[in-house]
């Protein structure tokens, strides 16, 4: 098995080197007229959730990431920083009291088009072809002379400058994937700590132990995922499930944390105009939302119910994922399903204001943020098979247990506006309020946080 220095090292000579005087200078900071925490957020990919005119799909990770950081930022003592990736370059700005700092990443397109068509395999060669474009016959070839003139780069536990000069007293990374390897061994490296916020039940594989080559839906290496669950400081789990299964599993102790809802802005933008492409011409209608791949989200499975509910409107964001699933779900699509490719974040609260019901075909999740939104907006939810706890809770929609004929019947009953709906509506709208709000759930991650990085400063 490969080796790799221990994360905790002091004297290991890679994680001295980048650890430099002047990088220590930059990060200390005396707490007189000073913030008395400072916290640096790692998502990759939550730019567009921050910039909305990228007009880029958004995911629940980076929602709650980004929700997470405003909150923490509108405290007023405490420094934020938010690590995004860009393509180009791009300068550090501020957004709602958050330091956004771009890490230009100029091959990331060309790794996220070619993972598009091919996937990782324990197998010789160590690849798998899942579809064919031409530009395949110059972009693997690029790639490839890219990983052996710079192959460390892409060694997960890599201590990388860029996170170690962030002048802050601890990391909060999000999910359990490659990047949050370098952010914790970087935050090892310079002596403070990294929190760990895990972004769905996918982040518990029970296939992620010490020596696994089981590789990920998304690339990532068993035994890599391991090493970040036992290496992480402290974890945040979404739900209670999570947390039995990170002690069950990995032995770890874990807090949950609900994800949280800005209600406020959300609500100030309900009532937003809409130009009718956005909907597809549609004023009331059936919503799903999620990426074009069938192994999580599964967009072909609402096929299947519209076409149990005839007369009703379905439209769907399908955000681009998989294009070979997504070629199959508009080929497929009947008539009562309209598609568009993603919608401008801050624009979802109003789609949502017009939707009678939302539908989740999902297979695996932590906890849907959609579900967040919809019960926010006072939107019954029908899941298929994801967020039993949430629905059960909230009395705001119908769990079916996998039975995709009691899901379309209750769709059906939604849309003919029975008695039952102006109820789960307003059920579903307390509960998020009284359990999800952005103040009480931000009070939660910065008193952990705090716990955290008294024990971690430079």
């Amino acid at each position: 098995m490969r080796k790799r220095p221990s994360l905790r090292s002091s004297n290991s000579p890679p994680l001295r080197i980048l650890v430099t005087e002047e990088i220590i200078c930059r990060m200390t900071v005396t707490n007189e007229g000073q913030a008395s925490m400072r916290v640096c957020f790692v998502a990759l990919h939550a730019l567009p959730a921050i910039d909305v005119s990228l007009n880029r799909p958004v995911g629940g990770t980076e929602t709650r990431a980004w929700t997470f950081a405003r909150g923490l930022a509108t405290t007023g003592d405490v420094d934020v920083r938010f690590v995004v990736r860009a393509e180009g370059p791009r300068e550090p700005f501020q957004e709602d009291k958050v330091d956004v700092i771009p890490m230009q990443d100029r091959l990331y397109s060309l790794y996220e088009s070619v993972g598009r068509c091919l996937d990782k395999s324990p197998k010789f060669p160590g690849i798998r072809l899942r579809r064919w474009q031409m530009n395949l016959l110059w972009q693997v070839p690029l790639l490839t002379a890219c990983r052996l003139f710079n192959g460390e780069r892409r060694d997960p536990w890599r201590v990388d400058p860029f996170y170690v000069e962030q002048p802050a007293d601890l990391f909060c990374t999000f999910g359990v994937q490659a990047n949050s390897a370098r952010v914790i061994a970087a935050a090892h490296a310079s002596g403070r700590k990294a929190v760990l916020v895990i972004g769905s039940d996918g982040d518990l594989d029970e296939r992620y132990t010490a020596g696994s080559t089981y590789v990920s839906p998304y690339g990532d290496v068993g035994d890599v995922c391991h090493d970040i669950l036992t290496h992480a400081d402290e974890i945040i789990a979404q739900t209670v499930k999570q947390q039995h299964l990170l002690l069950e599993r990995f032995g770890r102790e874990s807090t949950v944390i609900a994800n949280p809802i800005d209600l406020d802005w959300w609500d100030a933008q309900r009532n937003v105009e809409l130009l009718p492409e956005v909907t597809c011409g549609l004023d009331r209608y059936v919503l799903w939302v999620g990426r074009a791949e069938s192994i999580h989200k599964r967009p072909q499975i609402l096929l299947d119910v519209a076409r149990l509910c005839t007369d009703v409107d379905f439209l769907m964001i399908l955000n681009p994922r998989d294009r070979t699933v997504e070629d199959r779900v508009r080929r497929d699509a009947p008539g009562n399903v309209q598609i568009v490719s993603q919608v401008p974040f801050d624009l979802m609260p109003a789609v949502f204001e017009r939707a009678a019901a939302f539908v989740s075909t999902s297979a695996l999740e932590g906890f849907p943020n959609v579900f967040l939104q919809a019960a926010a907006t006072s939107v019954p939810i029908a899941s298929l098979e994801v967020g039993r706890e949430f629905l059960e809770a909230s009395q705001g929609g119908l769990w079916t247990d996998g039975d995709v004929t009691r899901l379309a019947e209750f769709v059906t009953s939604l849309w003919n506006k029975p008695t039952e709906t102006p109820r789960l509506a307003r059920e579903g709208r307390d509960y998020v309020e009284a359990e999800h709000g952005l103040k009480t759930q931000t009070a939660r991650l910065r008193a952990i946080m705090e716990s955290v990085a008294s024990g971690g400063r430079v």
